[in-house]
């Protein structure tokens, strides 16, 4: 069987509550983000990490930790790994975590493998073992970063909407990036190696890669997102009589994924009055969602409609 292994951020909650679903849905695994940039330079750290590490432990999940790189080239990628560190340690993490590098910025140098080498070095030699560079399939296809001169061997992919990872042989996959937990969609991964879940198996052990399905969530009635809009569960067909954007999320600033045509047919599974609009949530498999505007909204009552519903 393969575990189930999370990764947070300030976007998630960082309540008991949260953690203890996570542990009821079974997952094992959390991985929080600690930091991104460096000082000089961003100098954030997740203001939410300390609460979200202390209640993972608590429900009893395994705590591992990531940081958001935003080098361009090794001195500054150096810095970025000494922030890294300094505030791993402040929020107690220990040498048997896992310490990841999540590389996915545009401002990188477009071969980014010397630079993270450079990181992650700077990060074992600091006294923690184990580390694992997070990207997305692209990258890995593009030659953006080059696998085999890593010094991380797990290797963290992301990739979404498909059925094997598209990376041969990774250790962890980031199969769904709206995974349900709560009412909230989050990050999720397949851990294939247990380099997250299983302190005994290591990133040199051989593993086959079987990717199972996801399985099915059970969906309250009504839930509250992260963006504080209330959903509503709902089954049906929406036929939109103009052009109307299918976005990544459910307002006007989220990623455009398609421009759907006038008699466009969306099958939608809930709904949400926020940010102006009725918003329908469409199932898009691996445990996806599009959001699509279906009129105009006042005050939590609908003001239009741009198509019909059966």
């Amino acid at each position: 069987m393969v575990n189930l292994v999370a990764d947070v951020s300030s976007h998630q909650p960082d309540t008991l509550a949260f953690f203890q679903a996570m542990k009821n849905a079974g997952v094992k695994a959390v991985i929080v983000k600690i930091t991104q940039g460096s000082n000089p330079g961003d100098a954030y750290v997740n203001p939410k990490a300390r609460n979200q590490i202390k209640y993972a432990r608590q429900v009893g999940l395994l705590v591992h930790a990531y940081h958001y790189a935003k080098f361009h080239g090794v001195a500054d990628a150096k810095a970025e790994a000494a922030w890294f560190v300094k505030n791993a340690r402040d929020h107690g993490i220990g040498p048997e975590s896992v310490m990841a590098l999540d590389v996915e910025d545009e401002v990188h140098k477009y071969d980014v493998t010397e630079d993270s080498n450079a990181f992650l070095q700077y990060v074992k030699d600091a006294g923690y073992p184990n580390v694992d560079f997070y990207t997305g399939a692209s990258w890995i296809w593009t030659k953006r970063v080059d696998r085999n001169r890593l010094i991380a061997k797990n290797l963290w992919i992301a990739s979404y909407g498909v059925s094997q990872p598209g990376v041969d042989n990774v250790g962890t996959w980031q199969f769904s990036s709206t995974y349900q937990i709560g009412g909230v969609g989050i990050d999720m991964s397949y851990d294939f190696s247990g380099f997250y879940t299983n302190a005994k198996v290591t990133a040199n052990s051989s593993s086959v890669i079987n990717t199972p399905a996801p399985q099915p969530i059970a969906v309250p009635d009504k839930w509250v997102d992260t963006l504080g809009a209330t959903w509503h569960k709902e089954d049906g067909t929406f036929t939109s009589n103009t052009v109307i954007n299918l976005r990544w999320g459910a307002t006007l600033q989220s990623s455009k994924l398609a421009e759907l045509p006038a008699g466009s047919e969306v099958k939608y599974d809930a709904y949400s009055i926020s940010n102006g609009f009725v918003w329908i949530r469409q199932p898009r498999g691996n445990g996806q969602y599009a959001y699509l505007a279906t009129g105009r909204a006042y005050d939590g009552k609908r003001l239009d409609s741009w198509g019909s519903f059966k």
